[in-house]
């Protein structure tokens, strides 16, 4: 049995990534503190480089790093964690863990973990880094959802969260607000003044309506120079005040390309979350609502009141 566990641990150091082997029995079971950490390879102590008494774990999460407080048990209820998901499944486990190294950097990995069938009650425990692999999905991820001209987000994210607002407002009786904004003879600009300065126009304008809402509000653009802000406030007229700042934001704001100066207006339909509204029923009373401000002549605010 030494002989097989010492063959065994000597293979471990052969290996690329970082591994660990607990023990673990029906002791440990009645007694946490029996279980312990029979050997780490070389590649974890490159890689992570923490003393074993030095590496807690919270359950939410599963973030490790060294602390001063409690070392000793954190790291035990991670080995518990771990190893009970492998006596549960009788198989190999897997989990991501994010662990701050003795570096200072964190890093993210894939965790998996196996029963050693050489040797009984023994589980071994290997690293995968995946940190840059997680920050590129990360980065495709924000890439999916915002628009890379304005940064703001775009209209698949903005369909995704109103889906969920509608689903809140169902579940809490509390409503919301949806506004769509336009730039008015935005066509003109870039006929005049050409595509980059139109471009310039809706950076702009972004940056305008963004000071006149709050944390939780949602600005996306919709398409060409159409933007939509979702509002969690079910007063039309506490968020038609809320809009106006934007709206006379834009009126006031003198626009610049290369020797010339203009300026610009908005037209913004606004619309209340009413129950038995779906998305798509929102989205189109906020349209027509843009329309009828259109009709007047632009440059207005058109509240629908037609509820």
């Amino acid at each position: 049995m030494e002989g097989d566990l010492e063959n065994f641990l000597h293979i471990l150091d052969c290996l690329p990534v970082a591994a660990m082997v607990l023990m673990f029995n029906e002791d440990s079971l009645r007694e946490p503190g029996r279980q312990s950490i029979v050997y780490v390879n070389q590649k974890y102590q490159q890689l992570i480089g923490l003393p074993l008494d030095l590496m807690p774990s919270q359950d939410d999460g599963m973030v490790v790093a060294p602390s001063e407080t409690q070392p000793q048990e954190k790291m035990l209820l991670f080995c518990r964690s771990i190893v009970q998901q492998l006596r549960e499944a009788h198989g190999s486990v897997q989990e991501r863990l994010q662990v701050r190294c003795s570096d200072g950097n964190e890093r993210d990995f894939q965790v998996t973990g196996d029963n050693c069938t050489v040797i009984q009650d023994h589980y071994l425990i290997t690293f995968q880094e995946v940190t840059r692999f997680t920050a590129e999905i990360e980065q495709l991820k924000q890439q999916s959802e915002i628009d890379q001209l304005t940064g703001v987000f775009n209209q698949h994210h903005l369909l995704r969260r109103l889906a969920a607002e509608v689903e809140r407002a169902q579940s809490s009786g509390t409503g919301f607000t949806l506004m769509m904004f336009d730039l008015d003879f935005f066509k003109d600009v870039n006929d005049h003044y050409g595509h980059n300065c139109g471009d310039q126009v809706l950076i702009t304008t972004v940056d305008i309506i963004r000071t006149a809402l709050s944390g939780v509000d949602c600005l996306a653009r919709w398409n060409g120079a159409d933007f939509v802000v979702l509002m969690r406030e079910d007063n039309p007229g506490i968020a038609r005040q809320v809009i106006q700042k934007a709206w006379q934001g834009v009126r006031a704001h003198t626009f610049c390309w290369q020797d010339s100066t203009f300026a610009m207006t908005t037209t913004v339909g606004l619309t209340t979350y009413r129950r038995g509204d779906t998305p798509e029923s929102i989205l189109d009373r906020a349209d027509l609502a843009l329309k009828r401000g259109k009709r007047v002549g632009g440059d207005f605010i058109f509240v629908d009141d037609s509820g």
